[in-house]
């Protein structure tokens, strides 16, 4: 609903697009010596804000008001096409997906990129005005300029805040040229957001993919951290390292997806943990499969599983007080806050020099170190990087092409859904090591010029 403010000699009317809580703030500001007239046309601008369902803009709000522009036009407004686009895609049974479906976590995750980057600058837009030749083209230079001024993580210490990646800006661009092609040709004729015929470029200048920042540790580096871990996180990132698993679908194993005897156990991958603590599907069709696992993994998986029925949890969360009805799974932010951040700050302190203890209050306790407080000298064996838990995978990869594995074995032991993926993200790891080359390089380079002094 939109609302009037006074404020001085200044009144202006205030609303949201689209209406929704997720729709761009706007308002439209009138002022004049008469105040009288200064609140009549406040109040104009305010039946034609709710006339129009609170899809106008602050311009066009201005324009109409004083009399300068037309009123706008009606049709499905891209607000409203996402719905029906949400609606149609939305899975009947999660649990038995049909091919080229897409799993609702997916779909939310669509929905959560368009509420945040493309709904709030062209919700209120008719899907004609986006698709038109001349307007559409500005609408959507527009709407990109946005994401590239848009800021996140702002914080007491950085209130302006970080710019967001080059990977955000693209990610929102792939979801909103999909929804866009999905109204082809029932509502617009065309994609604008498709690239032309010939093209290799889009026209809104996308920003170029930020590089891959996986990282890859050293044994030295996995068996500190392990060291570090408390009991209800060590058995997991052993798992990972040794496995290659993603994180979801680690956490979401139950005992009767692994086999500890034989002369082949394995682990077979058949579900993930999903948002809100729900257990789905793995990421795609190629993630469902069966990783083996070293005598050492056995033992652990052996261990966990003892005692427990077949559907139980192998790593559940511990002590999670739910309904009988729910599981104990975990949740990911609270795994990696108070468990994963505390092990990862625990191995980058050095014990002969501590970081600085926290100042003494004048009441209470010191307080606890925080996870950024670590120590900063160079001695052995302390750890440097703040790696992920995902970061196990990554390493588990590295650890795997090094050793010689081929791309097809690695793609299907990691649940990629191409080799492609595989070598887009690992492909650096078949290079194999070049210290020993540089080594020798350097050699030869001393022996040249001891030669070339002796000569002279």
């Amino acid at each position: 609903m939109a609302t009037i403010e006074t404020r001085g000699t200044s009144v202006r009317v205030c609303w949201r697009l689209g209406g929704t809580r997720d729709g761009a703030r706007m308002s439209a500001p009138f002022k004049g010596a008469d105040p009288d007239a200064v609140h009549k046309l406040a109040a104009q601008a305010k039946k034609l804000v709710e006339a129009y369902q609170h899809r106008i803009t602050r311009d066009e709000v201005l324009r109409i008001v004083l009399g300068v522009d037309e009123a706008p036009k009606t049709g499905l407004t891209l607000a409203e096409w996402v719905k029906i686009w949400y609606a149609d895609r939305k899975p009947a049974n999660p649990e038995a997906l049909g091919l080229g479906e897409i799993q609702q976590d997916t779909l939310d995750d669509y929905l959560r990129v368009l509420r945040l980057r493309v709904l709030p600058y062209l919700g209120h837009k008719l899907l004609t005005e986006i698709a038109d030749e001349k307007d559409g083209e500005r609408l959507l230079r527009e709407w990109m300029k946005s994401l590239r001024k848009s800021r996140v993580r702002r914080t007491k210490h950085n209130p302006a805040g970080n710019p967001i990646s080059a990977n955000t800006i693209r990610t929102a661009h792939a979801v909103f040229h999909m929804v866009l092609a999905a109204a082809v040709p029932k509502y617009i004729t065309f994609n604008p957001l498709a690239r032309q015929g010939g093209s290799k470029k889009s026209r809104l200048g996308l920003p170029k993919p930020s590089a891959f920042e996986g990282m890859f540790l050293t044994p030295q580096e996995t068996e500190r951290i392990l060291a570090h871990c408390d009991p209800h996180i060590k058995d997991i990132w052993f798992v990972l390292v040794r496995t290659g698993l993603r994180l979801g679908e680690l956490l979401a194993l139950r005992v009767q997806d692994a086999t500890v005897e034989g002369d082949e156990p394995e682990i077979r991958v058949r579900r993930a943990l999903k948002h809100g603590d729900r257990i789905g599907l793995p990421k795609s069709a190629k993630s469902i499969r069966a990783v083996t696992t070293d005598s050492d993994v056995t033992k652990v998986i052996a261990r966990r599983c003892k005692g427990k029925g077949p559907r139980d949890l192998i790593f559940p969360c511990p002590g999670k007080k739910r309904d009988r009805h729910a599981e104990p799974t975990w949740r990911e932010n609270n795994l990696n806050r108070r468990h994963w951040a505390p092990a990862v700050a625990a191995a980058m302190r050095c014990g002969l020099h501590p970081p600085p203890e926290p100042p003494k209050p004048k009441r209470g306790p010191r307080r606890a170190l925080r996870p950024d407080e670590v120590s900063t000298c160079g001695c052995p064996g302390v750890l440097r990087r703040r790696p992920r838990l995902h970061d196990g995978r990554h390493t588990h990869a590295t650890d795997l092409i090094r050793d010689g594995w081929e791309l097809h074995d690695v793609q299907k032991r990691l649940g990629h859904a191409s080799p492609l993926t595989t070598l887009t993200i690992y492909g650096h790891a078949w290079d194999g090591p070049k210290r020993d080359r540089l080594d020798e390089l350097a050699e030869r380079r001393r022996k040249k010029l001891m030669a070339e002094d002796e000569a002279a």
